[in-house]
C-alpha cells in the first residue's frame, strides 16, 4: 500500500475566521499527530487549499470566501506545510477539479489516501468521490475531519463508507497505517 495524506481546507476562513468552526479547532491535535507520523515515515502530505477568485461558482452559495492571496485562504499556522509537503490550490470542492492532483498522485505512485480536514460533508466527501472513481483506497479519519454540526459529519461518514467504500478510522488507526507504510 502506497499511502498519501490529504489535509483538506484547514485554512483560516474555515477554522478561525469567516466560517469559524469549533469542531475544526478540536481536530487540530489529531491532524498534527497524523502528520507527524506521516512525515516520520516519508508518507507524502498533500494540502488541498481553497483559493478562490471572484466569481467562482461557490461564491453564489457561500459569498466571497477563501479568496486567493488573502489571509482567509492561508493554511492555519497550527498546521503549516513543511518544505517536503505538497500544496494544491483548488477553486472547487474537489482538489481534482482543474488541478494537477491526479498527476501528482501518479508520480508519487499512491494507491491509498487518508483524508483529514473540513468539511466532512462538502470538500472531504467530494474528494472521496473523485478518489473512488479513480480507483484509490480511501481512509477517512472520523476524529480528524469535521463539519459544522455532528449530524452532517455522521451522515457524510456513512455516505462515504456505503457509497465510496471508504474505511472510517480514528486517529490511532491512522497512525498504525502510517507505521506500516514503506
Amino acid at each position: 500500500m502506497n499511502l498519501a495524506v490529504f489535509v483538506i481546507d484547514m485554512i483560516n476562513d474555515f477554522v478561525y475566521e469567516k466560517f469559524r468552526n469549533e469542531r475544526a479547532i478540536k481536530i487540530i491535535p489529531n491532524i498534527k499527530k497524523i502528520l507527524n507520523k506521516a512525515r516520520d515515515n516519508n508518507v507524502p502530505v498533500i494540502y488541498l487549499q481553497d483559493s478562490h477568485e471572484k466569481g467562482d461558482p461557490e461564491e453564489s452559495l457561500w459569498g466571497p470566501h477563501a479568496l486567493s492571496n488573502t489571509k482567509g485562504s492561508e493554511i492555519i499556522n497550527d498546521l503549516k506545510p513543511t518544505k517536503k509537503d505538497y500544496v494544491v490550490l483548488k477553486r472547487a470542492y474537489s482538489g481534482f477539479y482543474k488541478t494537477d492532483l491526479d498527476l501528482l498522485l501518479k508520480k508519487l505512485e499512491v494507491d491509498s489516501v487518508i483524508l483529514l480536514g473540513v468539511s466532512t460533508d462538502i470538500c472531504v466527501q467530494n474528494n472521496a468521490s473523485d478518489l473512488f472513481y479513480r480507483g484509490f483506497n480511501i481512509y477517512v479519519v472520523k476524529d480528524g475531519t469535521a463539519s459544522i454540526n455532528e449530524e452532517n459529519h455522521e451522515v457524510a461518514l456513512n455516505y462515504m463508507k456505503n457509497i465510496f467504500n471508504a474505511k472510517i478510522i480514528d486517529t490511532e488507526e491512522a497512525v498504525k497505517l502510517l507505521e506500516e507504510a514503506k
